[in-house]
């Protein structure tokens, strides 16, 4: 095991538990939300700079998304080899990198090329973020951390686009690069000066194909750590598929102006920031599973109000929007508590823990919004009904997780 307090002290700003390091983790945590929001105003003149077609620079979006979610699955292992702090410096590296071939792109092809290697590095961020503080918090005070974390990246899609929209109109689409790489150096220099490593727990055999085996195995036939990844999957399944669809419900549709379409997007991100304060100030009060179970059900019971009325016939955007603000406000109520019942049982493989929880969100919600958007046409109905399936079926799981005996025994007794 590595000395890791003999060789980075707790003190001033090397210590892990001070609200500064805490805000360098938050910050860390929201290099998805900026790197894809940011990045949105600028695509129309992308698309003509390059006489290509939004498809086409779409997908500079999508192959981020999939190269971040895939990352991690790399960084939450190498985390628990080597330790956090040469693999986050390796992360932020490769994603300065992939901003600064973005940048300089003469082309869609080397502009997308840049962008993967973006997520890439970006993975980093979330994965080993999150195993940090299942290093050093314990259950209620991990619970208030990932609640802060949960209220910045519910800000940070608020924000993002209106910060990239003032780049794009002041000094053209290639600022929002310059900008993206600029954050990306300043959290690597946050970093080396506020937190000390955090893995005293290190297993030089993490990253041995029989010894990721067993240990993906160890988390999968963990109850308590399977049903919440699966919970939390659910959750942002139905999150997605409003994000996917809900510009051409409510402005083709139900004919919601453009503008007024971001004002009742920023409500929704606004519940999600309001449900992750509430959970950060029950924690402690309330067991993390009275919390998922009580937003579970309000969940549950809006998402499936909202989809009855649509069947019913009655239109209007309020009818979406403010059930919607709800149902998002209570999955950033669940989602910290879930996710720390799921991380806190395996401190000695932290890194791969969170790292599969966040693919595994990711994937699962990008398969269910592709199923969807595949399927079916985006509208009114079909858009409530697949929010309140999954979030329903989050909370079937949720009741279930909800037996005492998954909490006392679910997790490796070692």
């Amino acid at each position: 095991m590595a000395d890791v307090a003999a060789a980075a002290p707790r003190t001033g700003f090397r210590d892990p538990e001070s609200r500064t390091a805490l805000g360098m983790l938050i910050a860390l945590t929201a290099i998805a939300p900026i790197s894809i929001d940011m990045f949105l105003p600028s695509m129309p003149q992308m698309a003509d700079d390059f006489n290509t077609s939004t498809g086409a620079i779409s997908l500079a979006v999508t192959l981020f998304l999939f190269s971040f979610a895939g990352s991690q699955l790399v960084y939450g292992p190498a985390s628990d080899r080597f330790g956090r702090r040469p693999v986050l410096f390796a992360g932020l590296l490769l994603y300065i990198l992939g901003g600064v071939v973005a940048l300089f792109s003469v082309s869609v092809e080397t502009l997308v090329a840049g962008r993967v290697v973006q997520g890439l590095g970006g993975g980093a961020g979330p994965a080993i973020a999150s195993a940090i503080i299942i290093d050093v918090y314990k259950r209620d005070r991990a619970l208030k951390a990932l609640a802060a974390m949960t209220v910045v990246t519910a800000l940070a899609p608020m924000l993002a686009p209106i910060v990239g929209g003032f780049l794009h109109d002041w000094f053209g689409w290639r600022s929002v690069f310059v900008t993206l790489v600029g954050v990306g150096c300043l959290l690597a220099a946050g970093y080396a000066v506020i937190l000390p490593e955090t893995n005293a727990l290190r297993d030089p055999h993490a990253l041995r194909v029989g010894s990721m085996a067993r240990n993906y195995k160890t988390l999968w036939s963990t109850p308590v750590f399977a049903a919440h990844a699966l919970l939390m999957a659910l959750l942002f399944s139905g999150q997605l598929v409003f994000i996917s669809s809900s510009s051409f419900v409510l402005v083709d549709d139900l004919g919601l102006s453009e503008r007024l379409y971001g004002f009742s997007f920023g409500l929704v991100a606004f519940g999600i920031m309001v449900g992750a304060t509430i959970s950060r100030r029950l924690a402690g009060i309330w067991s993390a599973r009275r919390i998922v179970l009580t937003a579970t059900v309000v969940g549950g019971v809006m998402s499936t109000t909202m989809a009855l009325i649509a069947l019913a016939g009655a239109e209007g955007v309020l009818l979406i929007v403010l059930p919607m603000m709800i149902v998002a406000g209570v999955n950033g109520m669940s989602g910290p508590a879930a996710r720390s019942s799921a991380l806190v049982p395996f401190p000695q493989m932290a890194g791969l823990a969170s790292a599969v929880m966040g693919f595994s969100q990711i994937g699962m919600a990008s398969a269910y919004s592709i199923g969807y958007n595949g399927l079916l046409s985006p509208g009114p109905v079909t858009m409530t009904c697949s929010i309140a399936v999954a979030s329903v079926s989050a909370l079937v799981v949720a009741l279930l997780v909800g037996g005492r005996g998954v909490e006392r025994h679910g997790a490796p007794s070692d």
